[in-house]
C-alpha cells in the first residue's frame, strides 16, 4: 500500500471532550487557579467551542499563567494531568482507528491547537508517530509566557500540514484527517480523506452537503 499519513485532531476527536476544559478544572483542583480564573477558563472554552471568541487572544492570556515555570515542571504536571484525567477520556474508537492505520502502514500524527505538553502524553499512549501542535516559548529552560511560533489553529493547521507532508515525502491527496469542528475545514478541504468525528452541528451540515463520512465515536 502507498505510504500515507492519518492526521487526528485531539479535542473531541481522540479525546471525548476538551483537554482545555479538563485542564482548567484540574489546575483549579491543584491550587493553580483562583475561583474567578476557573470561571474565566470554563467560559472561555465555551466561547472557543462555539466560535464566539478570538481563540488566539484566549490562549495568549491563558499561557501567561505559566510564565516563569521551568519546562520540567510543566512536563511533569502535564504527565500527571494525563494519568489523572485524560487517560480515561481517550476514545476506544480512536485507539482502533490509530491501530488500523498503523497496521496498514500509515503514519499517525496528532494535529491539534493544544500544546506539545498536552499532546505528547496522548501520542505516546496511543503509539502514534508525531505531533503537530502549539509550542510554548522557553528561554534557558524556563517558559516565557509566549508562543513559540504561531498558534496551531484554523488555517495555520493547513500551513503546518503542507510543510509536514513536503518534509516527509507524503501527499495531502492520500492523507486522512479526523476532526470535529468547522475550524478544521482548511485541512478537511485539502486532504483526500476527510473524516468528521462526532462533528459540531455546523460541520455536520458541511459534511452532509459534501458527502463526507460522519463517524459516531462515544
Amino acid at each position: 500500500m502507498k505510504p500515507y499519513i492519518a492526521f487526528f485532531d485531539l479535542d473531541n476527536t481522540l479525546l471525548a471532550g476538551s483537554s482545555g476544559r479538563y485542564l482548567v478544572r484540574y489546575s483549579y483542583k491543584n491550587g493553580l487557579l483562583s475561583h474567578s480564573e476557573l470561571v474565566f477558563g470554563i467560559y472561555s472554552s465555551i466561547l472557543y467551542r462555539t466560535g464566539l471568541a478570538d481563540s488566539g487572544e484566549v490562549v495568549a492570556r491563558w499561557i501567561m499563567k505559566y510564565r516563569g515555570w521551568p519546562e520540567k515542571k510543566i512536563r511533569d504536571f502535564s504527565a500527571r494531568f494525563f494519568d489523572d484525567v485524560l487517560l480515561e477520556h481517550v476514545r476506544r474508537e480512536a485507539k482502533e482507528a490509530v491501530e488500523f492505520h498503523r497496521a496498514n502502514g500509515g503514519r499517525t500524527v496528532i494535529l491539534s491547537a493544544s500544546t506539545t505538553y498536552i499532546c505528547e502524553p496522548v501520542r505516546k499512549h496511543l503509539g502514534m508517530d508525531d505531533c503537530i501542535c502549539t509550542a510554548l516559548e522557553t528561554r534557558n529552560g524556563v517558559l516565557t509566557g509566549r508562543l513559540a511560533g504561531k498558534y496551531c489553529y484554523g488555517s495555520e493547521k493547513l500551513n503546518r500540514v503542507i510543510l509536514y507532508c513536503a518534509s516527509t515525502g507524503h501527499s495531502l491527496e492520500d492523507a486522512f484527517y479526523y476532526a470535529d469542528a468547522v475550524a478544521d475545514l482548511p485541512v478537511l478541504d485539502k486532504v483526500g480523506f476527510p473524516m468528521c468525528v462526532t462533528p459540531s452541528h455546523r460541520l455536520k451540515r458541511v459534511a452532509r452537503h459534501r458527502g463526507w463520512p460522519v463517524l459516531r465515536w462515544k
